[in-house]
């Protein structure tokens, strides 16, 4: 693995492997028709390997998990989920619902439902069987029978109980009816013979019991990955399943340059780290991979190697990976169908899921900020504005800035984008109405030696605008300053292809003109005829204002009809304008989402 590695081009791996099938027998959607606390019905989509659950302590992100441990043959959920006198389990409703999901998983191209209920005995009061589809949960219940199982490996850690065998013997062991009288002297005696059943490579039997595994010496390519997370040198690692300390645990022998040590003098953080590394190593390819809070003890830097070393594992051994956290940095890049938002509702008290979420959004209802505070979309007028804002709004965005300028198109092309085409930071952009895309913007990629030059520059540059850029430069009018100027001619081309997109129609009245509404308004045939007859779209707008209104507060009266157009506009099912403008945005954030990609 390479330190320098580009996350953004590794998503975009991830996404043309995901688009060509390649995840074969992969979880395809998950649905809790009567689960825990969650909605009715609530559904979780996995349209990407590689997906994160977000959300507060209590929101129903590790529950979520538990559920797709369940899911594979030989797993059940009740291993993690099971009644108590203190926390009974109870059904739903007057009639007794039980607590069920199903899960859709597909292989060979074949699409499989498997459902599974609660269905307690007298033996096994957290039995769960697999179940027939029900209609009524929207499944497909043509093939009236019991599935077959999902067949997958699987890794599931939780990372705030992955304790060491030292850990859970010196925080919650006891030394009742030990002959030691501390922890400290019994784990030095016991450190011994451990010691020497690690370095010999030993077995320890005590009446004929075994008291530990067989030593494992870690590969290279596992010292390796542990090396790029935590960014430090490890030569050496051995890994030991034993009882030596009380219960079964895991001990861990690290070097790095001449320093060995065990888990008892390494960070939470090496331990973790090398527990996930060899168990995913290890894993067949096409595994689950359940990663509960993956982020404990960890800072963001090594964080963020996990997350490249994870993505690395699902695009080389295909498997597929789903993390519950309260990190941002594991969303970093992803697009938004990877990320789920779990959130209660305030009025239902039920916890929603949000099944599509940016990662802003969903970081910033956990009390972090926005990396989209400081994103600007700047509009022609005043209509766009209230357009666009109303479009974020439906997107779940509310910290993105929308603005626009009295100058116009010409205004912001001569003005902001010679301006912002000089900063280096890809938090502006500009949204003109349709009238003004003039053609296919120039790809600088495509610029050859012989193309650099200033005449020819200002030619594609005029291509694109419609009109002429003037670029200074330093030191008077010489020649031997052009190279400024043909390199802010790059960088505004780059700029405009980068970060400048286009209304999918000529002006903001044409995107919410609705010829059916209007006539509900206007009452008079006459009137309408006249309306209809306008030569444009915004002399539609004055006339259907004069008819209205009449001629006072004309100002006034236009923002009342706008506003009323934009509410059912927005309110459309079937509106095509409004989804492309959805994916313009969508383009917007995912550029600051993945600056390296641009």
């Amino acid at each position: 693995m390479n330190k320098n590695e580009n996350l953004g081009l590794l998503v975009e791996d991830l996404k043309k492997m995901n688009q060509n099938k390649v995840f074969d027998n992969s979880i395809t959607k998950i649905v809790f028709p009567y689960f825990k606390n969650y909605s009715y019905q609530s559904v979780i989509n996995f349209d990407f390997p590689f997906t994160v659950f977000v959300g507060k302590n209590g929101s129903g992100k590790s529950s979520a998990l538990q559920a797709l441990y369940g899911a594979p043959y030989g797993q059940n959920i009740k291993d993690y989920w099971f009644s108590t006198e203190l926390d009974p389990i109870e059904e739903f409703g007057e009639k007794g619902e039980r607590h069920s999901y199903f899960y859709e998983y597909i292989k060979g191209g074949k699409k499989t439902e498997v459902l599974y209920q609660r269905m307690p005995r007298k033996n096994d009061p957290d039995y769960w069987e697999t179940s027939r589809p029900r209609k009524k949960y929207g499944m497909d219940t043509s093939r009236d029978k019991r599935p077959e199982l999902l067949q997958k490996n699987w890794v599931y850690l939780d990372f705030r109980s992955e304790l060491s065998a030292f850990d859970k013997f010196f925080y919650f062991g006891s030394i009742e009816n030990l002959k030691s009288k501390t922890k400290q002297t019994y784990l030095r005696t016991k450190s011994k013979q451990l010691k020497n059943i690690i370095e010999n490579n030993l077995t320890r039997f005590v009446r004929e019991k075994r008291q530990n595994n067989q030593v494992i010496n870690m590969e290279d390519n596992e010292l390796e990955a542990i090396s790029f997370i935590l960014q430090e040198e490890y030569i050496e690692g051995k890994i030991i399943e034993h009882k030596l300390f009380g219960d079964w645990g895991t001990s861990v022998m690290l070097k790095k340059d001449t320093l060995t040590y065990s888990e008892a003098h390494a960070g939470s953080g090496e331990i973790a780290v090398t527990s996930l590394v060899h168990r995913i190593l290890n894993s067949p390819p096409s595994s689950l991979i359940l990663l509960d809070e993956p982020e404990v003890s960890l800072h963001p830097g090594a964080q963020k190697q996990l997350l490249i070393f994870l993505l690395n594992q699902v695009k080389t051994k295909k498997h597929q990976v789903v993390i519950a956290t309260h990190s941002p940095v594991f969303t970093e890049g992803l697009p938004k169908s990877a990320i789920k938002r779990f959130i209660k509702n305030p009025v239902t008290k039920k916890i929603d899921i949000i099944d599509e979420c940016y990662s802003s959004e969903a970081f910033k209802f956990l009390g972090l900020s926005s990396k989209y505070d400081n994103i600007t979309i700047l509009v022609e007028d005043r209509l766009a504005k209230k357009i666009i804002d109303k479009v974020l709004l439906e997107m779940d965005i509310t910290d993105v800035k929308v603005d626009f300028t009295p100058g116009g198109a010409n205004y912001i092309k001569n003005s902001f984008i010679k301006f912002y085409s000089q900063s280096d930071s890809p938090h502006n952009f500009v949204l003109f109405d349709g009238d003004q895309k003039l053609g296919e913007v120039f790809d600088t990629k495509n610029l050859t030696d012989r193309d650099k030059n200033k005449d020819y520059l200002a030619k594609k540059i005029r291509e694109v605008t419609g009109q002429s850029i003037e670029f200074q430069k330093d030191g008077g009018n010489g020649p031997s300053r052009e190279d400024q100027v043909i390199n802010a001619q790059i960088k505004y081309l780059e700029y405009f292809k980068n970060f400048v997109d286009f209304l999918p129609a000529l002006t903001p009245e044409e995107l919410i003109w609705d010829e059916a509404f209007i006539k509900n308004l206007i009452q008079s045939a006459e009137d309408f005829e006249y309306i209809f007859n306008s030569q444009n779209f915004k002399e539609k707008f004055i006339r259907t204002c004069d008819k209205l209104f009449g001629g006072e507060n004309k100002d006034s009266n236009m923002d009342s009809l706008q506003d009323m157009l934009i509410k059912n506009w927005i309110r459309k099912e079937e509106n095509h304008y409004k989804e492309e403008i959805k994916s313009i945005l969508g383009r917007f954030l995912d550029k600051v989402n993945s600056p390296s990609l641009i």
